[in-house]
Formats: C-alpha cells, structure tokens, sequence
C-alpha cells in the first residue's frame, strides 16, 4: 500500500475557533467519526484560533486567514471537508458564503475531493450567491446535509448532484461521549449537587442569545421564574462566548428568582457535558437541542430560525417548539408542564419517540462519515 493510501490527510473548513459551543461541538463530532472510521488519519483544521485548536482536538491547525498556509494545506491533503453548520448563507453577511466557497473552489482546483459535511444550506437570497453555490456544489465530489430544507434550496437553484440528507454531525455522540469526571467536576464548580452527590432541584439548562430588539428576554425571565417557583434551578449556559454571556446576564437581571449563569468560556465536551446533567433543555440555540436529543436530554425550543423550526419537526418534536415572533409566557408554562408529564413516565410516547429518533439519527451521524472516509 502507498503512502498516500495508508496515511490520508484531510482538510476541514467551518466556523471553527470562535468559542462557539456549536460549531466546536460539530468539529469535536466530526473528527471523533473520522479517527475512529481511520485512526492513522491526518487532519488540519482551518481555524480563527489555530492554536486553541490544535491544543483541544490534538490537530493540526492554520489560519482561517493565511492564504499561503490553507495552500500547502490543501496540497498536501487527499479531501476537504466542508462543514458543518450553515456555512452558505447569506442572510448574516452577503459576503460569507464566497468563503467557503472560495475554499471549495481552491481545493477544486488542486484536484482534491471535496465532500459537503451535514451542511445546513441558506438562506441564500442573492441570485450571485445562488449561482456561485449551484456552481461550486454540482462540482463536489459528495454532497450531505442536515435536513431537507437545505435539499429542497439546492435544488432549487441548480445543484443537480446527488443529494444526501443525513443530520447535524453532533449526533453521532451520546452520553457516552461525556466523562464522569467532566460530570463531577462541573457539578462541583457550579453547586449543583447536595454533600451526597445527589441535586439540589431538577435542573433546567437554558441557552439564549441576543436577537432583534431583544424583546424576549422579559417573557423569558417571567417564564423562568414561574420554573424556578416550581421547584427548578435554571442554569444560563452560553453557547457563543462572550456574546450569549451577556445575553444571560441580561435575562437573570429580568428575572426575580435566582439563577446560575456560567460566565466563562466552555468547550464543547462542556456544552455537551451539561446537556447530560440537565433534565431540562430550553433552547434559542440550535445546538442547545442538538446536544440535548444527542444525550436523550427532554427539550423545548424556541425558534428565532428555520433551522430550530427544521429541527424540531424533523424530531417529531414541533408540538414543543415556540415561535420568537409570538412568545407567549402561559403557553411556554403549559408547554413545559406538558413536558414533564410525558417524560415522568419512562414508557411516555415522548420518551420512545425521541430515543427511536436519537437512533436513527446516530446511524445517518455515522453514514456522513462514511461517506467522507469512502472518498479517501
């Protein structure tokens, strides 16, 4: 066997080393699913933080940045991976998706195989980026996604290569992929368990970021507090560090009742970690409830993005799902209270519902990685 063959180096874009729970939780997924598919796997990442990076996942790393270095990079691998997240999209900024697809495009031209990792596609609401996608897509070598939204868009504006819809690749992890140690150790810094290791009060985690006006964060806080009036510690977990810090900071100054709200930056094995310990997810932030569905975790979301909406429904879970534009404090209290009426029993059809899709959904998690490992 070649060199080449028995050691397959591998390039992955994203929104990496930004201190954002979600994106670093997908790339911890994704190169956990390909060390274990190809232990001897050599991988760089392209990352705001190289450093950061290298010291957390044990990878190479260059800069987002630094043209010359994403070069050599590229040359000397045999793929990119491109993903995930919603990397092309361009309702954040016009300009993001020419990144990544400028990325795409150098790998393209170096002869490199490129695959698009469980990518969440769109918005895409200029006709330029519509184009410039449907072009650089129909030229990738394989092509997953997180859900079929995404499909329905690139189809829509051209894209005629095989579509594969999978799912976000965090899911490929379960509690098993969450230490006892980090458990133990996060409980302690927090105080969340009694002198025997049992807790205090059942546990809300809430994730929550700062959108439009901000108008939410005073239902939220009435909500939250009529939570902790029945009995719940609510924890305030910032997934995008140290934006969604302040985001909490505001919603616990709203709040009457007290709150824990996390102020430092946590790393995906954290975010992930926390999802576990909790009994209750209420989450703005997709990957609040990617992670909790990935530990089998109960959750209520609260959508400010079709991708929350795409979630939920895709997890037979709509009915415990709210709308941003029309948060209404008595229907977020009958909703959770409904939550915890179907999940006090452990043969609740919402407790069978969610582990039957938490299953399927590793399964597909995995199916992504096989597809990318099969390109090398």
């Amino acid at each position: 066997m070649s060199r080449s063959k028995s050691n397959p180096k591998i390039v992955i874009s994203g929104y990496y080393g930004y201190d954002n729970c979600g994106d670093e939780a997908v790339l911890m997924s994704i190169i956990h699913c390909l060390r274990t598919l190809r232990p001897d796997v050599k991988i760089t990442v392209l990352s705001g933080n190289p450093e950061k990076t290298r010291a957390v996942y044990g990878v190479d790393a260059v800069n987002r940045w630094n043209l010359v270095a994403i070069k050599i990079a590229l040359l000397r691998a045999h793929l990119l991976i491109s993903g995930g997240g919603s990397l092309i999209q361009d309702v954040t900024s016009v300009r993001s998706p020419s990144y990544y697809l400028g990325i795409i495009r150098l790998a393209l031209l170096m002869q490199k195989k490129v695959i698009i990792y469980s990518q969440g596609v769109g918005p895409i609401i200029t006709q330029k980026n519509r184009e410039k996608t449907s072009k650089v897509f129909n030229r990738c070598h394989a092509i997953t996604l997180r859900d079929e939204g995404s499909a329905a868009l690139l189809s829509e504006i051209g894209v005629t290569k095989n579509l594969n819809v999978t799912c976000d690749p965090v899911l490929a992890l379960n509690r098993d992929h969450v230490s006892p140690d980090l458990i133990h150790s996060l409980t302690c810094e927090l105080g969340l368990n009694t002198q025997d290791g049992k807790k205090k009060a059942p546990l809300l985690f809430v994730s929550v970021r700062n959108w439009k006006d901000d108008r939410h964060f005073e239902p939220i806080a009435k909500f939250l507090d009529a939570q902790a009036a029945n009995g719940w510690n609510i924890l305030l977990v910032p997934a995008h560090f140290p934006q969604d810090v302040n985001a909490s900071a505001l919603l616990r100054q709203k709040m009457e009742a007290e709150a824990i709200l996390i102020e430092r930056c946590l790393s995906a094995h954290e975010f992930l970690a926390l999802t576990a310990i909790a009994d209750n997810v209420f989450s703005m932030r997709l990957h609040g409830l990617i992670c909790a569905m990935a530990v089998g975790t109960p959750m209520v979301g609260l959508s400010y993005d079709p991708k929350v909406d795409a979630f939920m429904e895709k997890m037979g879970l709509s009915r415990f799902c709210l709308s941003f534009d029309d948060f209404n404090v008595q229907k977020a209290i009958s909703m959770m209270d409904a939550l915890h009426v179907e999940t006090e029993s452990g043969s609740s059809s919402y407790a069978h519902a969610m582990e039957t899709h938490r299953q399927e959904l590793h399964k597909l998690a995995w199916d992504t990685a096989k597809i990318a490992n099969a390109l090398l």
